[in-house]
């Protein structure tokens, strides 16, 4: 899962975030019912190293590069350098 600093809008079209800033694996992922996917990341204190206003967020199929499964945008969490964030991210499909 990786986090960004750019708030354009999400788009079908997306294959990277706007202004990537940190990616890290994911924590955990689970299957509830039968039509979630739950994926869980946590972005540990110093990661990114600089203080960043977290606006986006993306799921990708590798530690580096990859491809996107979805984006999306958020209003601004600022992310200190001592700070922890666990995004929780949850995929239905019908």
């Amino acid at each position: 899962l990786a986090i960004g600093t750019n708030g354009t809008a999400a788009a079908a079209g997306n294959t990277a975030l706007g202004a990537e800033v940190a990616r890290v694996s994911l924590t955990s992922t689970t299957v509830q019912n039968t039509n979630e996917v739950v994926y869980v990341a946590t972005f540990p204190a110093g990661t990114p190293s600089s203080a960043a206003a977290v606006v986006e967020a993306g799921l990708f199929n590798g530690s580096s590069g990859g491809t996107m499964l979805c984006r999306t945008v958020f209003a601004v969490v600022n992310k200190g350098t001592q700070d922890s964030m666990t995004i929780t991210w949850t995929i239905t499909v019908s």
